[in-house]
This record gives C-alpha cells, structure tokens and sequence, in this order.
C-alpha cells in the first residue's frame, strides 16, 4: 500500500497495514506471539488503544488468534481447503479424516467472463489457473480449479507452488507477501462434466456439489476466484465445528 494510501485511512487502520506487512515479511513467524499492547504502543508511537483496535480486527480476520494470559500469536497461513469438511452422513458428531492436496497444473490463459468481473479485470485479461485435487483415505474426492490475476504474481508457477506444499495460499504469502482471506462463498448443485469427471475417476453427468469462493487481501483486493467440485454421492458437506 502507497504511503499516502496509508495516511487517509484512520490511525488503527494504518497501524493494522503496519502489522500485516511485518507479518507477510516474516519478522514474526507462524504460532508466535507478538510483543504486548504496550510495547507495540511504544514502538509505534501510538495509544495502547489503538494497537488494540488493530490487533482485535486481524483476530477477526483469523490473521492472529489470542491465548487467554499469554498474549496474540500469528495463525498459520490457511489451507486452500478453507473452511467445512467432508464426513460420513449421518455421523454428527465423526471426527473428518485429514484432506490431503495434490497439485494437477498451473497455466497462464485469458480470463474466463465470471473470473474477470468478479476479480475486477478486463475482459480475457491475463491469469494464471490452478488445479488442485483433494484425496480423502487415498480417494479423489473434490477438485479445484482457482484463477489469480496474472501481473501481480509473474514467476508463479507450478514448481514454485510444489515447494511451498501445493497450496496457493502458503505460496502467495512466502513468495509474494500476500496473505488472502475469503470473502465470499456460494454452495449449489451442478452437473458434473466430462473432464472434471475423468480427473475425479468417476462418470459423469452425475449432480456433484458446486462451492465458488473468493479470497481478498487483508485490505479487501479480490485476488482469487475459485470454484470446487465435491463428490457428495457418499460425504456430506458439513461447515459445523467438529470434534
């Protein structure tokens, strides 16, 4: 953010810019605390007010999380998953087992109609598309297909991705120091199409479960457009918290 970008918005808006940059430049690490109110306070040279403001709206943002008498600690990067899981129907109260991520390809193309306008570009602007799969106890059970603006992440590739782990994510962060958050999200029922159904092993024409997802910087950019195709014939979707 330009400097004077930053000097229009209110003190703690400015200070909560400060913060997301020195944790994006990795000055503090992941599951680490952050110096205390006061300290911050000092350092900045502004009111333990302020600091607190800025430090209570990126634990809103899951940015950082509080630990009651030990101070805020910076969260973990999300995972591409994002939020819900996959169980077994009928079981409320099963622990899911763990997703694990595969990454298919990363290409550069022109962005589709609904990709353009929902991330502010212009028609058939420059992107750059990746697509993931998910395996659950080995089984593919949902793919991705995630679309990024291609001038701000030149370099962005699939091997780079495959050295952050596979996910868009951690790599945007480590590489680029951006950090994303969604900001919308649709579930519907779709048809499944012949080659989504030849990369998830199954036949096609059979309703699978549509989720379409963007993900913003912390200053609201939309950055990512992403759709995800679930197999639901045996999992159900669930967003409730787990145990």
């Amino acid at each position: 953010m330009m400097r004077n970008t930053l000097r229009r918005l209110p003190l703690y808006a400015q200070i909560k810019s400060v913060l997301i940059r020195r944790i994006v430049d990795g000055e503090w690490q992941a599951n680490q605390a952050l110096p205390s109110e006061w300290e911050l306070a000092a350092e900045l040279d502004v009111s333990q007010g302020t600091v607190r403001k800025a430090l209570g709206e990126l634990v809103t943002q899951g940015v950082l999380y509080r630990r009651q008498g030990r101070g805020t600690f910076v969260a973990e990067v999300a995972s591409d998953w994002g939020a819900g899981y996959l169980v077994t129907p009928g079981l409320l109260n099963e622990k899911p087992d763990e997703l694990v991520l595969e990454l298919l390809g990363c290409s550069r193309g022109n962005a589709p109609d609904e990709v353009a306008q929902v991330l502010g570009l212009r028609r058939g602007a420059p992107v750059i598309r990746v697509r993931q799969l998910w395996r659950l106890s080995g089984l593919a059970v949902a793919l991705d297909d995630a679309y990024l603006p291609a001038e701000p992440f030149d370099g962005l590739d699939a091997r780079s991705i495959r050295q952050c782990g596979g996910g868009v994510y951690v790599t945007l962060q480590r590489r680029f120091g951006v950090r994303l958050r969604v900001t919308g999200e649709q579930l519907r029922a779709v048809m499944l199409g012949r080659e989504d159904a030849a990369m998830l092993g199954v036949a096609p024409d059979q309703p699978v479960l549509s989720q379409l997802r963007v993900s913003a910087t912390m200053e609201g950019e939309p950055l990512e457009w992403r759709q995800r195709i679930c197999l639901t014939d045996s999992l159900a979707f669930t967003t409730g918290r787990q145990p």
